[in-house]
């Protein structure tokens, strides 16, 4: 069964239409929308929690390349690592996408950094040996890895 509402009606109803809002408010509902879509366990979150017990630089939905398009699910600016979640959908499913996204590794790895990939199951499954590998990349990246406020250091 359809049923038609009047613009006031859906929105005193809050579905939310945003007909005559302000655009920045839209805008700050509409992102706000998008973290709660972003799923506590959505494997680009645990991979953002992951990184962020490795380094406390690490940071989720990062543009490692100004004037670029490329956003990277995690990145560590520091040590110039991006970690990305591969799911079948999105990086696998078509060749274009598969080629797009080794073109975009080379690009990226041209820019001086390193990308290190994960599917969603190995994050869903594997996160201690995930922390140890994004741990070891860190290291290898040498003095670039911060230090924590304790003066130990950040790895």
């Amino acid at each position: 069964m359809v049923a038609r509402l009047s613009v006031r009606e859906a929105e005193r109803l809050g579905l939310g239409l945003g007909l005559g809002e302000d655009p920045a408010a839209r805008r700050e509902r509409i992102r706000r929308r998008g973290e709660r879509a972003l799923a506590a366990d959505a494997p680009q979150a645990i991979l953002l929690r992951i990184a962020q017990s490795v380094s406390s630089q690490a940071q989720g939905d990062y543009r490692p390349l100004p004037g670029r398009r490329y956003r990277a699910d995690v990145a560590i600016p520091a040590a110039r690592l991006i970690i990305e979640c591969d799911g079948w959908e999105h990086h696998g499913k078509y060749k274009g996408d598969f080629e797009r996204d080794r073109k975009r590794d080379r690009v990226l790895s041209l820019a001086g950094w390193r990308v290190l990939r994960f599917t969603a199951g190995e994050i869903r499954k594997d996160r201690d040996q995930i922390a140890q590998t994004v741990r070891r990349a860190v290291e290898q990246a040498g003095g670039r890895a911060g230090r924590s406020a304790r003066g130990r250091r950040e790895v």
